[in-house]
């Protein structure tokens, strides 16, 4: 078990309205969920741009890429140089959010 320190000024309001671990634990409970839930929005944001940027969805650009020398020439030649590392981004953002074919469709 982890100590965590807590302000007296706070200990004292959570003493007022009941149990101080189990108002800490609700706290940190709802914290947790709100750091997960804008961090999912934040790679679903990006994945999205990157499907507005290239004009596809990451399975048909990273199929593309592959497979069709034409392309890769493509998107240099229409000023994405860096589309490397836009690709390894968003595979990390697919990646963390397991989408599947549906754009921005989380599976738990």
């Amino acid at each position: 078990m982890t100590t965590i320190t807590i302000s007296d000024k706070y200990a004292e309001a959570l003493r007022a309205l009941g149990d101080v671990q189990m108002a800490v634990d609700l706290a940190l409970q709802r914290y947790t969920i709100e750091q997960i839930t804008a961090k999912i929005a934040s790679l679903r944001q990006r994945a999205h741009a990157y499907e507005i940027k290239y004009g596809l969805d990451y399975s048909t650009f990273a199929r593309r890429i592959a497979r069709e020398e034409s392309f890769v020439r493509e998107i240099e030649a229409t000023g994405n140089p860096l589309w490397e590392r836009d690709q390894a981004d968003w595979e990390f953002c697919i990646k963390a959010l397991k989408i599947g074919p549906t754009r921005s469709r989380v599976f738990y």
